[in-house]
């Protein structure tokens, strides 16, 4: 996605689909691990948890509001979560080496998305904000990276935010389980890949590969997230 997209969808945080992918390179994680980031490691065990979260909160929101995100699959909702962890896990690594924080302009978006969320448990809502606010976190820390390395501002030093992240990247080998596919940073957008082994020949199989709303309709409610 191009900065001015990455601009617009940090306008956006509070929908599932929000949680954009990133980063790294494919190969075989330890077993219980969903990846490993620089000196951060990302269990199934937090995915599992982010992803179980993510569900309550977006299941509590009544179905006539505007925020009530589509109901989607069990594995979408857990590939939502590994994606907001892997955001998050890099933002947290580059602060540290460029000595920023989060500032004043992700705390608004933060509560405004508790805002959003209002009348419902508020455990719920903290429980499921680190995946909603994932890409508005990632977006003010790379912002702020930038300006200090590119002496920019605004969309500038957020290009140059993502170039310090992609050399990070190259320094950092990021290895996913590939039970999650693999991640990178393009050049001015962040992309997700899945070199699938297999690849879907049956209606249901191609319904699940799409995540259309039949195959989510379809799916059991242990399945089903939303």
């Amino acid at each position: 996605m191009s900065v001015s997209r990455l601009a617009r969808l940090a306008g956006l945080a509070t929908a599932v689909t929000l949680v954009a992918t990133l980063v790294g390179g494919c190969g075989a994680a330890r077993p219980g691990v969903a990846a490993e980031v620089g000196d951060d490691t990302i269990t199934v065990d937090q995915v599992d948890e982010l992803a179980a979260d993510l569900c309550s909160l977006q299941e509590a929101v009544p179905e006539d509001a505007a925020n009530r995100a589509p109901a989607t699959s069990g594995v979408a909702a857990r590939d939502g979560a590994m994606q907001a962890l892997l955001l998050r896990s890099i933002a947290d690594q580059m602060a540290a080496e460029h000595g920023v924080t989060a500032d004043e302009d992700f705390q608004a978006q933060v509560d405004q998305t508790r805002l959003q969320f209002g009348g419902i448990d508020e455990e719920l809502i903290e429980a499921g904000l680190p995946a909603y606010t994932a890409i508005a976190y990632f977006i003010n820390i790379m912002r702020q990276v930038g300006e200090k390395t590119g002496d920019a501002s605004g969309d500038q030093a957020l290009v140059a935010g993502i170039q310090e992240a992609q050399k990070w990247q190259k320094d950092h080998p990021i290895e996913t389980n590939p039970m999650f596919g693999s991640f990178k940073i393009g050049n001015q957008e962040i992309e997700s890949e899945r070199d699938d082994v297999a690849f879907p020949v049956s209606k249901i199989a191609k319904d699940a590969e799409s995540g259309s709303e039949d195959y989510v309709a379809a799916l059991p409610e242990s399945q089903r997230c939303g």
